[in-house]
């Protein structure tokens, strides 16, 4: 991936995040899933991308700083 791609999509990811995200989302299933739902919209649905690694090392990731 080219640089500029890497940081749209974390970008694109940081906004989305932010907008569903409420306290103690990681504690809860609804939580879990509309962050994951929104992840996967934007990674698979905008970006095209089809690579469940990426998805779960992004979700990893939003999981443990946001």
């Amino acid at each position: 991936m080219r640089p500029i791609v890497v940081e749209r999509i974390v970008t694109d990811i940081d906004e989305i995040v932010r907008l569903v995200r409420f306290p103690g989302w990681q504690s809860t299933k609804a939580g879990e899933r509309e962050v994951q739902r929104a992840l996967r919209k934007m990674i698979y649905v905008k970006y095209q991308i089809k690579d469940q690694d990426l998805f779960d090392k992004a979700y990893g990731y939003i999981r443990q700083y946001y």
